[in-house]
């Protein structure tokens, strides 16, 4: 690689010529919008970011629960389109929500854990070190805030479920004895204790055991019209089944046959009788099973469109086009529930929160669309397509939007872009938290691409789009700073960069297509990667400069071709001693860049930063590009809450910088450097939002109008915020 050392003294040169010790304090005049989720927050609701698990009331309503939920709410209730509690008290101190739950007509039963904190939580309400408690609390219906307690029940002394969580399983912290499934009656609950391999009865009003039988590894449980049991079992394994039960545990002959490729997820029964099961695999349907005369199943129509959002047009949202069924059920009026997380439940162990919740309602007997709710944005942020400020893109979801809406409804959700069963080799898959996120969409000759970030920025992954998979993102290439952990990929080194491209047009992570950094062998590591509109591929290093990597056309599968041999390095430039994000807009060879200095070094405990200060150079490819300016960006690491900057956006003539824990978006003239002034979050949103926990967690764009838009990550309560603000 030729290293062009003289950047470095050129802007050396001048970089003291305009250090601007400015602050963005004014407020500006702008609105407060959001993307992704149903609720806003300014009505003090929010459509939580999992489901995997429902179980419908008598009067319809649907009540959910997920191990986590960002702001806690595991455990919910929803009716009609809308939501009418959290039951709070399974996030934080240990606890955590889970995989099942059931509802008689008095109470609410629902899986979920406590912990210890890594044993800093210690006394009765808490399990012994190393140990983790995994059990059911017991909630009113009144009030899911509420615990109902009983005879032998423990935990939570200091809220208001004290005394109302049965530990079923004791277990070495980390294993995984979640209960899998649950289902009540006004006298029993039936729990499937998928760690120890048998269902449990306990008495629905003291919760006292009753009996129990073995099964192996069960999961969702379903009571039939004449009392008797529908079990999943196998989850452990994989290997599913649905068994018969009696009440008592006598197995019973008759059983359900499914379609091969089946991935049985949950079990119903609607008031006719009829018996329905959650289908993860292809198909993504809904199973129905007639009764006959002598009461033996029969398969019937299935609900809901073959493949799901697989089907064509690939990806593209709609009604009963199902994408990761979890949970479902039928109320006594007719109506059918069913939640979805874009993957299916969690694997044993697993700590996935998916790929954003869908919970939506239809007519039984008609399949007529009654109400749908969304909460699918989560460690993810948004970009818009180049082509068009209407169309925007997160790491696995396409939006379209309507400006002409009220704040909150201008966004529609478009498409789903990750396809788990054609591409299952998906890099994203295998990075940490398993979600795709943080786009950037380019248009390279006037072909789309998405290029995206893990939430560290280590990997950038390459999708390219075409027509025969509709919406779906194709896997295309990847840049890694350094080796993924385990043993995916085969063929990655040891140590080191490296960098794969599909060029045999899979979508599969061949060895043979895998290339290492051969001038470095080393571990760049905490780098930022940024793509710019021709789709040359950048990286700030964090010490060692800046490297372009120049895209070289597209190989024979419409993969763009990126090479260690011709990339090209620039020295890191004055006042930076340390780089932490990078914009480079090629139309006017301008670059941004932020980082650390001497009088501001970096230090481990701000690890995600942007950095205090902001500087521009122009000219910057020509061999002597000029610094404009330097901008003291708001820095306090001693206040509370620490006011420090975690991403950078440009578009037009603004930069746009967000704040890591303050909720604040700091507005510059990209042609001066100058303060403009602030946003925050409005009373649409609560006037709060989430920590910016990404490091590309902001975009903006400039509309035809002079409108600019400005996206933000909120994992707080799985949307993307957006400002629009006119100058």
């Amino acid at each position: 690689m030729k290293l062009l050392s003289r950047l470095g003294v050129a802007v050396a040169l001048i970089h003291s010529l305009i250090p601007l010790n400015v602050s963005a304090q004014s407020q500006l005049n702008y609105t407060t919008s959001w993307i992704g989720n149903s609720f806003g927050f300014g009505d003090g609701k929010w459509m939580q970011q999992d489901i995997q698990a429902i179980s419908v009331g008598a009067d319809g309503t649907v009540y959910t629960n997920a191990p986590w939920d960002e702001s806690g709410s595991e455990i919910a209730a929803y009716r009609a389109g809308d939501k009418l509690a959290v039951a709070g008290s399974t996030h934080g101190w240990g606890a955590a929500g889970g995989d099942a739950v059931a509802v008689n007509h008095t109470y609410l039963y629902a899986a979920m854990s406590i912990g210890n904190q890594s044993n800093a939580l210690v006394g009765a309400d808490y399990p012994a070190a190393n140990q983790t408690w995994y059990g059911i609390t017991r909630r009113t219906l009144a009030n899911l805030a509420n615990g109902a307690p009983f005879s032998g029940g423990i935990g939570n002394s200091a809220n208001a479920t004290k005394n109302s969580f049965l530990p079923v399983q004791t277990v070495t912290t980390g294993a995984d004895a979640s209960i899998r499934g649950l289902a009540a009656t006004d006298t029993e609950l039936y729990v499937a204790d998928t760690y120890g391999n048998r269902i449990v009865v306990y008495d629905a009003q003291s919760m006292q055991p009753l009996r129990s039988w073995s099964v192996t590894s069960p999961g969702r449980i379903a009571v039939d019209t004449d009392s008797s049991l529908w079990v999943l079992s196998g989850i452990s394994s994989g290997t599913l089944t649905i068994l018969h039960y009696a009440a008592n545990g006598a197995a019973l002959a008759n059983s359900l046959t499914l379609p091969a490729g089946t991935v049985p997820t949950d079990i119903a029964v609607a008031p006719s009788g009829q018996i329905l099961v959650a289908d993860n695999g292809p198909l993504q349907q809904i199973l129905v099973f007639n009764k006959d005369a002598n009461g033996q199943p029969q398969s019937g129509a299935a609900i809901g469109t073959r493949n799901g959002m697989f089907h064509a047009i690939k990806g593209a949202a709609g009604n009963v086009r199902f994408n990761g069924i979890t949970g479902i059920g039928v109320d006594a009026a007719g109506n059918l529930y069913v939640a979805q997380n874009g993957e299916g439940p969690r694997a044993i162990g697993s700590a996935s929160v998916g790929q954003g919740a869908v919970l939506e309602s239809y007519v039984f007997s008609s399949r007529a669309f009654n109400w749908r709710l969304y909460g699918l944005t989560f460690v993810d942020s948004a970009a818009f397509d180049p082509a068009t400020p209407n169309s925007v893109y997160t790491g696995s979801k396409r939006f379209t939007l309507d400006y002409n809406q009220p704040a909150g409804r201008e966004w529609t959700y478009a498409a789903f872009t990750l396809d788990r069963f054609d591409y299952p080799d998906d890099p994203a898959f295998h990075q940490p938290r398993g979600v795709r996120g943080e786009p950037m969409v380019r248009r390279i000759n006037g072909r789309p691409f998405l290029y995206t970030l893990d939430p560290g920025a280590h990997y950038l992954n390459v999708y390219r789009f075409d027509t025969a998979h509709g919406e779906m993102a194709i896997p295309s290439g990847l840049l890694a700073q350094n080796p993924l952990p385990g043993s995916w990929p085969a063929g990655q080194p040891t140590y080191g960069e490296w960098l794969w491209r599909d060029a045999n047009g899979n979508g599969a992570v061949d060895a043979s297509e895998i290339s290492s950094n051969p001038s470095t062998g080393s571990t760049v590591g905490n780098g930022f990667w940024w793509v710019d509109t021709p789709g040359d591929v950048w990286l700030a290093t964090p010490l060692s400069g800046i490297r372009e990597m120049p895209m070289q056309g597209f190989d024979a599968a419409g993969n763009p071709i990126y090479t260690y041999a011709t990339s090209k390095m620039f020295a890191m430039p004055q006042p930076f001693t340390r780089l932490a994000r990078l914009v480079y807009i090629a139309e006017t060879d301008t670059m941004y860049l932020s980082g650390f200095t001497s009088a501001i070094p970096w230090d481990a405990t701000h690890w995600k930063e942007a950095g205090p200060v902001l500087a521009r150079y122009d000219n910057w490819s020509s061999g002597t590009p000029t610094q404009q300016y330097a901008i003291s960006l708001p820095w306090n690491t001693q206040s509370n809450p620490q006011t420090t900057t975690v991403g950078v956006a440009v578009a037009g003539n603004y930069i746009f910088v967000a704040e890591l824990y303050t909720a604040k978006v700091d507005v510059y003239d990209a042609r001066t450097g100058q303060a403009v002034g602030t946003m925050t979050p409005g009373a649409s949103v609560g006037n709060t939002s989430g920590w910016v926990d990404v490091y590309l967690g902001i975009s903006a764009a400039q509309r035809e109008n002079g409108e600019y838009v400005v996206l933000l990550e909120d994992d707080a309560r799985a949307k993307i915020l957006m400002y629009r603000w006119t100058p």
